[in-house]
């Protein structure tokens, strides 16, 4: 009996570390097909996917028509209403700070013109019916459709749902009848991005606050079944194997033998536009010996984050090391295929490390499973002071939160407090160690290494509980 044939699309580069450098695919294997539509032409990622016997084909990229933009711009504003979550109204002033007033305006008036559609008498149920009707006809979803007739697909299972691409697929197999599963890729997506059109009929995510959060977002998957699974992408830190010797990781990085290092993990611009004024500000105190040890400071790019604005604060940076994370896209930051050795680099630079440095970023998890002090800028000490209540609002964000109250990071509002809770950092290891555990309570739930048999069990289980439904006509006919 031929195995059935399991969708998988891959259009971002962390889903690679999720499902092929965990072992999750080759799991899956065992029971089911993996078909893998892939976002991105890279011929070394595809020969490998196959070695690992996948199928693999081209994900078809979405083409959303300008009537069908503007009814997803009505179905988010809907989706943010009923979701209530904090995150929405931070995110809009953080936003608002580099609007001209003319821009605010415009949108502000573009919203409250939506927000009169939706609150007509049945305004959200006709939003609803044309966006679905738009779906088919002012999209490129008939060639989705055909795709998905030529693979044969039984299931699908999804970690980007929220993505244009992926969407596009999955929602057309799902509008199919094809039962459908969702493993939620990061612990901030059900709060930070735009409404998913998809109800799936099983939801693997990270954490508790990730279940109350689908259920109040989603309200129609209170009868879909939903499991706590943790995340893989922190499997690897649990295993020595990824860890390379100390020397060999300084060697690789180029960084001084006998020095102390402070990673400062660089976030994403939308986060923390003036982020750069922190590397700026730790280098200096490093040079006026206001931090013990003459540490050298490690800047982690974010992998999508554009280098130039970093470019003015490097320049002049005289204990800076910059460290890409892996290769980047040639052509687009985000489809690259992250690597055994990527993820080594990673694993050791979280636990030789001293001290870690970011904005309201995951990499506050990442270090904290390795109980590595972890300190949160939360300031704009710039004459305009522009983005001060942004910095201390990313801390506020929803999926932040946990963190943010967990007694396991020392969020600073000067420059002051950032030179103090950096030195307390390398003198004082263990302080806050506590709260860095309930970091990885809360946010993790599980801390042994073994979330991608999780994922795989409960996957096995969902292509079960199907094979057993499509088999059943059968049995009653006999």
């Amino acid at each position: 009996m031929s195995k059935p044939r399991l969708l998988v699309p891959m259009s971002l580069q962390f889903s690679v570390r999720y499902l092929l450098r965990s072992g999750l695919l080759s799991q899956i294997r065992d029971f089911a097909q993996p078909v893998i539509l892939l976002g991105w032409e890279d011929e070394t990622l595809e020969k490998e996917l196959r070695q690992n016997g996948c199928e693999v084909h081209s994900l078809i990229k979405a083409q959303w028509g300008a009537q069908y933009e503007q009814t997803r711009v009505t179905m988010n504003l809907w989706h943010e209403q009923h979701r209530n979550s904090p995150s929405t109204a931070i995110r809009e002033r953080r936003q608002n700070l580099d609007r001209t007033l003319r821009l605010r305006v415009k949108r502000k008036l573009y919203q409250a013109a939506r927000a009169m559609t939706l609150a007509a008498p049945g305004g959200v149920q006709r939003i609803q019916k044309r966006e679905l009707a738009l779906f088919w006809s002012d999209t490129n979803a008939r060639a989705v459709e055909q795709q998905f007739r030529q693979l044969k697909i039984d299931a699908i299972f999804c970690l980007t749902p929220f993505l244009n691409d992926e969407e596009m697929t999955v929602r057309v197999g799902v509008l199919s009848g094809i039962p459908s599963a969702a493993a939620i890729l990061s612990f901030d997506n059900l709060t930070t991005r735009p409404w998913i059109p998809i109800t799936f009929d099983l939801y693997l995510l990270w954490n508790r606050h990730n279940v109350e959060q689908l259920r109040r977002g989603y309200p129609q998957t209170a009868e879909r079944e939903v499991k706590i699974v943790g995340s893989p992408q922190f499997d690897f830190y649990w295993k020595p194997e990824y860890l390379w010797s100390e020397e060999e990781w300084r060697r690789r990085l180029g960084l001084p033998p006998d020095r102390p290092v402070l990673l400062f993990a660089g976030g994403y611009f939308t986060c923390a536009p003036h982020e750069p004024q922190f590397l700026g500000q730790l280098d200096d105190a490093i040079e006026a010996n206001e931090i013990p040890g003459k540490p050298i400071i490690l800047f982690r790019r974010h992998p999508v984050d554009p280098l130039e604005r970093w470019q003015g604060v490097l320049q002049r940076a005289r204990h800076v090391r910059v460290d890409n994370p892996w290769q980047l896209g040639a052509k687009i930051l985000g489809h690259t295929n992250i690597g055994t050795e990527d993820i080594c680099k990673l694993a050791s630079t979280l636990y030789y490390s001293d001290v870690h440095v970011n904005v309201a970023s995951t990499m506050t998890i990442d270090g904290a499973i390795f109980d590595k002090y972890q300190v949160g800028p939360a300031y704009d000490d710039s004459p305009s002071r522009k983005y001060d209540r942004a910095a201390i609002e990313c801390y506020h964000q929803e999926h932040f939160l946990p963190i943010t109250q967990s007694g396991g990071i020392a969020i600073v509002r000067s420059r002051n407090d950032l030179i103090l809770a950096v030195r307390t950092g390398f003198t004082n290891p263990d302080h806050m160690r506590e709260g860095r555990r309930r970091i990885v309570e809360e946010i993790c739930t599980f801390s042994d290494g073994k979330c991608a048999q999780r994922v795989a069990s409960a996957v096995r289980e969902f292509m079960d509980v199907f094979v057993a439904r499509q088999a059943a006509p059968m049995s009653s006919a006999l």
